[in-house]
């Protein structure tokens, strides 16, 4: 509804009109008015509803940050089972054949949906939490340095010098485990001695290693751990420069910045194959988020046209094959839509037509190429959680409905189930839910119990507009139901940008692009990162002849097959 003209009428006016009303004297002039009236009472009761989205909205950046069923306001499970069963538009299990309100039940521990391990054990009212911290054992250290401790006395095939009659064998060994600590950078000063003929005046030098004479000021470790923290850990270079001259090992952030910028031209070889591999892919995620290049703002200024664009973005992009997942990062002007078309572009020909799996955004959407769509059911979620407050009977069926869906999936995958079998399982039990969830939208609206132009018949327009997306995962193995993978990828991005702020240049942005998208795929591969920056480093030369022998997931076996083994990493002077 577009927003009524202001209405010229002072109290006595409308006192007035009251009393013509109550006594049944309406002029020809009063209808007019009247009418007016009602458009602005209709206008100003949605933009109500607006501002309480608005505010909701933003109740989530200082209050809870999770979509679980049980922290609506409106979901008190004793109080509100009477409050929905007293409603006459609403039966308990109207779509779902069973009370949507029971706190015990699966629907309502919509887990997956709440990524906040903070919200998981105890109250977050009380600020105490009840769950454990993880425990890890001697094996999940497998860069850790084993030193071997015999037996003072003792060897295996000695008599027990306790009972004297039999002999000691070699059993598990005992673990003991430290940790210790140390700075990420340290400086090694090399003095090297000089003589000095007190004749001629000549003066001898002592030479250093060949190898520390070889090498770089900075070594090759010390650069893969700068860029780690900078790209995975969102530390920027600033704030490393301030920390190292608290630690009395100085170095500028400029300095830093010179680090990651030749880690990431040794692997930009390798990013431009992992564009390549990652079109193979079976399934493609992708989304955007905004991002800040200074020179790019500075070039929005400068623009004529008003149509050009001037936005910014960094596009995330998650190709999963048959048993690797690639992660892509391009920050620049294009959406994601258009970074997937720049990738799907190598894929070779005669392939399937791959799944993709983004939000309904028509920004997602490649032109150049096919895919088959599927949207996220998790971004349709919030757009119900948003107004479960508004109006609770009517949306929390929905969300229940929803929570179905994840609860399925969320088994599969707890079984282990593959593709098919998951599939198969979501026909079953999720199929039907679906159905019911369609016709349940359907009737609120033909039944005028919403208005297609209030906040929940808009979510619902959203739903029916793309449902064939919506439901892609109940007609084709392997699509996922929503886009949460993606997402995580981009909380490396969006923690950059918060704690950087910005890139200065477009080059510099594709220097994180590259080092963002190699990081994450070898974090999602479980590949060390810190092993393979360092081994990229050094065998960089050999990168550039043949990079797909030197992808995260088969460098070691390259290494292996060449016979040159690990890089060293030096920790002594």
């Amino acid at each position: 509804m577009s927003k009524p003209g202001r209405l010229e009428i002072d109290v006595e006016q409308l006192n007035a009109l009251l009393d013509r009303i109550e006594q049944h004297k309406l002029t020809e002039a009063d209808f007019p008015l009247i009418a007016d009236l009602i458009r602005s009472m209709a206008w100003l009761s949605q933009s109500l509803e607006d501002q309480s989205i608005t505010i909701h909205r933003l109740r989530k950046i200082f209050g809870f940050k999770s979509e679980r069923t049980s922290y609506l306001p409106a979901v008190k499970h004793e109080d509100n089972s009477s409050e929905t069963k007293s409603d006459p538009d609403h039966k308990d299990g109207e779509f779902l054949g069973k009370d949507n309100t029971d706190e015990n039940s699966d629907d309502n521990k919509d887990d997956d949906i709440d990524e906040n391990p903070a919200n998981k054990g105890g109250n977050p009212l009380d600020g105490k939490r009840t769950r454990e911290g993880r425990k890890f054992s001697a094996k999940d250290y497998k860069d850790a340095v084993i030193t071997k401790l015999s037996h003072t006395s003792l060897k295996s095939g000695c008599r027990c010098p306790d009972c004297q009659s039999g002999n000691l064998r070699m059993v598990d060994p005992g673990i003991v485990l430290r940790i210790l600590g140390q700075p990420w950078l340290q400086a090694h000063i090399y003095e090297l001695e000089r003589l000095r003929c007190n004749t001629c005046g000549k003066t001898f030098t002592a030479k250093l290693p060949e190898a520390i004479a070889r090498g770089s000021k900075y070594d090759n470790a010390a650069k893969a751990i700068v860029s780690l923290l900078k790209y995975r850990g969102g530390f920027p270079f600033f704030r490393q420069e301030s920390l190292q001259a608290m630690l009395e090992t100085p170095i500028s952030d400029t300095v830093l910045w010179e680090m990651t910028k030749d880690v990431a031209m040794c692997l930009e070889p390798v990013y431009e194959t992992l564009i390549v591999e990652a079109s193979k892919g079976e399934c493609l995620h992708n989304d955007d988020t905004t991002a800040r290049i200074l020179d790019l703002t500075l070039e929005n200024k400068t623009r004529k046209e008003e149509k050009e664009r001037t936005g910014v973005y960094t596009s995330a992009i998650l190709s999963k094959l048959s048993n690797l997942q690639i992660a892509l990062f391009f920050t620049g002007r294009q959406h994601a839509g258009e970074n997937l078309d720049d990738v799907l572009d190598s894929r070779p020909k005669g392939m399937p037509i791959p799944t993709q799996m983004c939000d309904a955004s028509s920004n997602n959407s490649p032109e150049r190429n096919e895919t088959d769509e599927g949207n996220c059911l998790a971004h349709l979620r919030r757009k119900f959680f948003e107004i479960a407050e508004i109006w609770p009977n009517y949306v929390l069926p929905i969300i229940t409905s929803l929570n179905t869906l994840f609860r399925n999936a969320r088994e599969a995958n707890e079984q282990g189930l593959d593709e098919t079998h998951t599939f198969e399982k979501h026909k079953v039990e999720s199929a039907p839910v679906m159905d019911n969830l369609k016709h349940y939208c359907k009737a609120l609206i033909d039944d005028k119990k919403t208005e297609p132009s209030s906040n929940l018949g808009k979510a619902i327009n959203y739903m029916c507009n793309h449902w064939e997306e919506f439901t892609l995962f109940l007609r084709k193995p392997g699509v996922p139901i929503d886009n949460n993978a993606d997402e995580r990828l981009m909380k490396r991005a969006v923690l950059n940008r918060k704690n950087g702020l910005f890139f200065k240049t477009q080059f510099g942005a594709y220097v994180g692009d590259i080092l963002l998208s190699v990081i994450e795929t070898c974090q999602l591969n479980k590949i060390n990162p810190y092993h393979y920056l360092t081994a990229a480093q050094t065998y960089k030369d050999e990168i550039k002849e043949d990079p797909s022998q030197w992808l995260p997931w088969n460098y070691e076996t390259t290494l292996s097959n060449l016979g040159l083994g690990p890089p060293a990493i030096d920790t002594q002077p």
